[in-house]
């Protein structure tokens, strides 16, 4: 079966497309990426996705749609014709707030569909937040699935999240803000990120911003949990926005203090031993500095960075596998990683 799966993150970065083709074997499941690529967003889409929270609902409404009619657009361009069984969008979050059993990723299944030709997945997290889940994460199914070999799978977009592995059961969860907080300030010198950590290499880490910005009982709290974009935005930017430190020490200490609370999980649950892989991906894998400071933080760990294409890619090969899982009617969220009454199937399909 080959879907396209479609991936929007919170840091804005652009469109991701995977075209995936999976099999099913006997020791389980043969996959591949076909065909990757990035679409960026056009400027006026960036500055609507970003102040969409306090927009009315009218304009989220057509903000929904007319993101589903760009989806399939771009879907349709991105193919040139190719014959694909199903698109699978996880959406752009817009809200994310389970402890009021609400989510909403925007980006119409319908639209999508109805552009493209293709019928079309989406809506992943909602299934799970009916039945009292976090929602989120909601790709650890297919780190359990298509990546056996490692202990645990951490991907560092606009938030840091882990999937760790024991026994026959997986767990995830969200740990700190990441790209988010960079992002933010690396745009304070006119950039879109810090290329390489460059900026925060320069710095030096702040220990009463660091005491500051782990404050947050967010971090003592057990998992199944999940951050929301809007919280960070709300409680650890105007933190950085208040701090007179230079911007290469806020750099640097935001950096510290995503290096720190993974190491500190990586310490807690997987016992430091030198056998256990932990696969690094998102946007974050590539930042230099931010990759060498886990590496120092987690010693007795062996933290990979994986080529582009799986750097770049896993979250939308993710989404692909959750679509295929939601078509063949097998669960695709998990209540060990949710917390939610009961494992589900996960999605909306859209046929065309």
């Amino acid at each position: 079966m080959k879907i396209l799966g479609i991936m929007s993150g919170s840091s804005l970065d652009g469109i991701d497309m995977a075209l995936c083709e999976f099999d099913k074997e006997e020791t389980g499941i043969k996959w591949k990426i076909l065909k990757a690529g990035i679409i960026d967003y056009p400027k006026e889409w960036k500055q609507k996705l970003r102040f969409l929270p306090k927009s009315t609902a009218r304009e989220i409404t057509l903000a929904d749609y007319h993101l589903g009619y760009l989806f399939g657009k771009e879907a349709k361009r991105f193919l040139h014709n190719e014959k694909v069984d199903f698109i699978a969008s996880h959406g752009h979050t817009v809200f994310h707030e389970p402890q009021n059993m609400m989510t909403l990723q925007i980006g119409n299944g319908s639209a999508i569909a109805a552009v493209s030709g293709i019928s079309t997945i989406y809506d992943f997290r909602s299934m799970d937040i009916g039945f009292g889940g976090q929602g989120a994460p909601v790709v650890p199914i297919a780190d359990k699935d298509l990546f056996p070999e490692y202990s645990a799978l951490v991907n560092i977009g606009g938030i840091l999240n882990i999937s760790i592995k024991k026994s026959d059961k997986i767990f995830a969860y969200d740990i700190s803000p990441a790209n988010q907080l960079l992002n933010f300030l690396a745009q304070k010198t006119g950039k879109d990120y810090d290329k390489d950590g460059e900026i925060a290499s320069k710095g030096k880490v702040s220990n009463d911003l660091l005491k500051k910005l782990l404050s947050f009982d967010y971090f003592n709290r057990e998992y199944p949990k999940s951050l929301d974009n809007n919280f960070i935005k709300k409680n650890f930017i105007p933190i950085l926005e208040n701090d007179n430190n230079s911007i290469e020490d806020q750099m640097a200490t935001s950096v510290e203090l995503i290096a720190k609370t993974l190491a500190d999980e990586l310490k807690k649950e997987l016992n430091v031993d030198f056998d256990r892989q932990v696969l690094i991906t998102g946007g974050g894998a590539k930042n230099n500095f931010l990759i060498k400071r886990m590496a120092a933080l987690s010693q007795g760990i062996k933290i990979v960075v994986p080529d582009d294409l799986i750097i770049n890619f896993k979250e939308a090969l993710m989404i692909a596998y959750m679509g295929y899982l939601r078509i063949n009617k097998k669960n695709n969220v998990l209540r060990s990683v949710t917390g939610a009454s009961k494992d589900s199937i996960g999605g909306a399909v859209c046929i065309v």
